[in-house]
């Protein structure tokens, strides 16, 4: 563990505005609360932002504070803001900041453990982290910044593909097909739900569609990369609805029993489809020189 502490009044804290909001959060102690906040009524008021807390004197320094696992020879390393008033000095302030450390079952416990957060008791079945799944073992802090980049990259990848191949594709479908494709609608956000290995070398994307004569059911397409062609994934059996609803459980309900993917947690997290089993037996499984479970489109 190593922090920063530094006076405001020594900086000139535009210069650094840009730093400190790239952090995007930050916490503050020794502060009066009620001078951070702006009464709009007698029973509702608004937070000041940091710059004006700067400007009006309710901060007078910050620290970052970096914290950091060596985990199979590489740094693995959290940095926190933190902003400090008139009721914290210096001496205070660092206090604050390595508060705790001094115990030597720290480096054990906390972000430094295996275990934390802690299984919340009451609940059955227990409380699931789908994403801690993935890397057992492994100091909280270490899997939280695994956790992190890989988000980070699965975002990008699900965000390009739909903008570049899944939006234009599915609009396609509208105008070829219009009585069996309706409408699309995606599971979270704008972006269609899409499923796909770690290595990103094909994915599947699922949306609920509407049939003219028959209702709302699941869509499954697979998109091969090498020949940039979509397919109908035709495995699952559509279920019809009169109307539309939000359907995670009905995602897993396609894909449970051919895959390790059994919680809807799995859907919209850093988890990726890396089931070999999955995408050769199920997906890409070949009968007679053609694919089992994949349809060729008219046009694709």
């Amino acid at each position: 563990m190593a922090h920063t502490y530094v006076r405001l009044d020594a900086i000139d804290h535009e210069e650094y505005s840009f730093a400190l909001n790239s952090f995007g959060s930050y916490s503050s102690a020794g502060v009066d609360g009620e001078e951070r906040r702006i009464h709009l009524d007698m029973q509702s008021y608004q937070m000041k932002s940091m710059e004006e807390c700067i400007e009006q004197g309710i901060y007078l320094a910050y620290a970052v504070k970096f914290t950091g696992v060596l985990y199979e020879q590489e740094w693995f390393v959290q940095s926190n803001l933190t902003f400090f008033g008139e009721q914290m000095n210096e001496e205070k302030a660092k206090a604050y900041l390595i508060w705790g450390y001094d115990d030597p079952g720290c480096w054990s416990q906390g972000v430094f453990g295996e275990d934390w957060p802690p299984q919340m008791p009451g609940f059955d079945p227990p409380l699931r982290y789908i994403e801690h799944e993935e890397f057992p073992g492994m100091p909280w802090l270490v899997r939280e910044t695994k956790i992190e980049q890989k988000n980070a990259v699965n975002r990008a990848f699900v965000q390009y593909m739909n903008v570049w191949q899944v939006f234009p594709f599915l609009q396609r479908m509208r105008i070829r097909f219009p009585d069996e494709f309706t409408e699309f609608n995606s599971l979270f956000g704008e972006n269609y739900q899409l499923l796909f290995p770690q290595s990103k070398t094909c994915f599947l994307v699922v949306t609920m569609a509407r049939q003219q004569a028959l209702g709302f059911r699941l869509a499954w397409f697979f998109y091969e990369p090498v020949a940039a062609k979509f397919y109908r994934w035709t495995y699952p059996q559509p279920r019809y609805s009169e109307w539309s609803y939000h359907y995670p459980e009905d995602v897993i309900t396609d894909i449970e029993d051919i895959s390790d993917w059994n919680d809807t947690g799995f859907l919209n997290s850093s988890r990726t489809m890396d089931d070999p089993r999955f995408w050769s037996e199920y997906v890409l499984k070949m009968e007679n020189g053609s694919y089992r479970w994949l349809e060729q489109i008219n046009g694709e």
